[in-house]
């Protein structure tokens, strides 16, 4: 058993974080990353796109997939 301890997110923002969470983690796998290294950077990634979900009407906006190339691109700091 493996604990993957997080901190809470405030925000509305998490609408497709579970099929975020788990595409990233089929992806990791297909990269041949270790289970335990394949759930951690899942984990983080997901984490990321939730810190910077997008406000987007007035319900539950979307994560945000693309913060690390908005972030390479110089558009998000």
């Amino acid at each position: 058993e493996t604990w993957f301890p997080g901190k809470r997110i405030p925000t509305k923002n998490t609408h497709g974080t579970g099929c975020t969470l788990s595409s990233s983690l089929a992806a990791n796998l297909a990269k041949e990353l270790e289970l335990t290294d394949a759930v951690r950077a899942s984990k983080a990634y997901v984490t990321e796109a939730i810190e910077h979900g997008i406000e987007l009407g007035s319900g539950c906006g979307p994560t945000h997939h693309f913060v690390d190339l908005y972030r390479k691109a110089g558009i998000l700091d």
